[in-house]
């Protein structure tokens, strides 16, 4: 069990952070969390903040088709590498169909 002493040269990154109050009282606006109520509101925190990269991840796992192979250590599938250059010219394409749309033509100034 790691406790709240010792210099922090040694710990790794993460391991003996002490959150603002301000910075928690932000997290739990957003996640609807009362932090006063854990024991360790570092602990609360550092839960709070893994959600947040879950989420992340999961909303890259739905919109890059190679995230989950590199995610994993691998090179993506040569499927998921056409879905992702196909995906790619979708959005260049609807880019500029919207350039094209911003001028309404017939409009009077």
């Amino acid at each position: 069990m790691a406790g709240n002493h010792g210099f922090s040269g040694v710990y790794e990154q993460g391991d003996q952070i002490n959150y603002p109050r301000s910075n928690v009282a932000d997290e739990e606006k957003h996640h609807k969390i009362n932090a006063e109520g854990y024991k360790d509101q570092n602990k609360a925190m550092n839960r709070m903040l893994e959600e947040d990269i879950q989420d992340e991840v999961a909303e890259r796992y739905k919109h890059d088709p190679t995230y989950r192979a590199t995610m994993h250590g691998n090179e993506p599938s040569r499927g998921a590498k056409t879905d992702a250059e196909i995906q790619r010219e979708e959005e260049e394409l609807l880019k500029r169909k919207k350039e094209k749309t911003d001028s309404m033509p017939g409009k009077k100034f």
